[in-house]
């Protein structure tokens, strides 16, 4: 009896040895398995970790976009920063900002060099954009038959605005030469640090970003001599003014011509032949143009209406008392006959400073524009320039 009872308890401490060790075996594999999982995890994400920062996809995990990887810091897992090696050489990476390359616009400008080197072409418009510029180009043009107003100035400088914007071009190998009158130079606007007149070729510069911009503007420039006096005269200083490596050159002269009082003026004759008097000088400068500067492509701007006259009241060559649009003529002409653009203020009536909403919002004095009026020639000026050179006027 005794005996058996000892078996039986021997039996039970040999069960009860069986099922500590049962447990505690289990109680230690589970601590293993923890530790490899959490081993295992922690290695995955800092493998996920270092394929990001080198650009490789993981194959074992794709991670949800909103997923952030936490990489516990133990000494079972601690890995040094993987050493960075050079890449391998290859072609340098496009900036973001360089903009992208479509196929050149059929009608659009190449503008080259004096040798003859492209330095402008029409090809980082998708035809998305062309289309939407052409929109922009006939809403605008609608625009110009509305009654000369302040709210007309305003609406047509919107669409400058819009046709700048959706183009987004620079020409940042282009050298482009202003040439003209105070309006020119920048009386009556705002002056830099320096205490240089900020006129429109400022605004133009900032919207097209030319590499090289020169301002031959002056204050009380004309395209005639008057009074036996040719110090103002364009046509006497054409070495000075003009350019000869310029690749644009926008000419915006003539409101002197027609404001200047003498007592007898000569009006003149686009024959051809002639030098006298306001036309004789105009096609003397003009005519010759495309000789002397063939790389160069040039704007002509008419001025923009004013209520100023003349104090002049006998004209040779004329018959009777011409007005400002009489002087813009000539220019439009010659313009026309030598096949260049013109940007005609006047034909539009932006900023006709018959509107008194317009003068007093727009003028600085009776005839220069201030700040403000600045801006918005050099707006349109610009968009004229680039609709010119990308080919798209209707």
């Amino acid at each position: 009896m005794d005996r058996r009872k000892k078996e039986e308890r021997k039996a039970w401490l040999t069960l009860t040895l069986i099922i500590v060790l049962v447990v505690a075996a289990a109680l230690f594999l589970t601590k293993d398995f923890r530790e490899y999982l959490r081993d295992y995890e922690a290695f995955q994400a800092y493998k996920s970790y270092v394929m990001a920062q080198e650009g490789e996809p993981n194959p074992e995990k794709k991670p949800e976009s909103d997923d952030v990887v936490s990489i516990p810091q133990t000494e079972a897992n601690q890995t040094p920063e993987p050493t960075a090696t050079p890449p391998e050489e290859s072609e340098p990476p496009k900036a973001d900002t360089e903009p992208q390359h479509y196929e050149v616009l059929a009608g659009s400008q190449t503008l080259c060099d004096v040798s003859g080197n492209v330095i402008w072409q029409a090809d980082t418009i998708s035809p998305e954009a062309a289309e939407l510029l052409r929109g922009y180009v006939q809403e605008r043009n609608l625009v110009y038959i509305w009654q000369n107003s302040y709210e007309k100035t305003l609406k047509i400088n919107e669409l400058d605005k819009k046709i700048l914007e959706t183009a987004g071009c620079v020409f940042p190998n282009v050298k482009i030469n202003f040439i003209g009158d105070s309006i020119t130079e920048g009386v009556g606007g705002n002056q830099d640090a320096e205490g240089r007149q900020i006129s429109y070729v400022n605004y133009v510069q900032e919207l097209l970003q030319f590499g090289e911009v020169c301002n031959n503007g002056r204050a009380g420039a004309t395209i005639a001599g008057y009074n036996n006096n040719d110090e103002l005269s364009i046509g006497a200083h054409e070495d000075e003014l003009f350019i000869k490596d310029s690749d644009i050159t926008v000419f915006y002269a003539g409101l002197n011509d027609f404001l200047t009082d003498v007592e007898v003026k000569n009006f003149g004759v686009l024959d051809n032949g002639t030098t006298g008097g306001y036309c004789g000088q105009l096609q003397k400068i003009v005519n010759p143009l495309k000789t002397k500067y063939p790389s160069t492509l040039f704007f002509f701007v008419t001025a923009y209406q004013t209520p100023n006259t003349s104090s002049t009241k006998e004209y040779t060559n004329f018959n009777g008392i011409p007005t400002l649009n009489d002087y813009m003529n000539p220019l439009r002409t010659l313009a026309q006959q030598n096949g260049y653009p013109i940007i005609d203020l006047y034909s539009i009536g932006l900023m006709d400073m018959h509107d008194a909403a317009t003068a007093e919002n727009l003028l600085a004095d009776s005839i220069h524009p201030n700040d403000a009026g600045y801006r918005i020639l050099g707006e349109h000026i610009a968009a004229e320039i680039l609709l010119y050179c990308l080919g798209i006027t209707e």
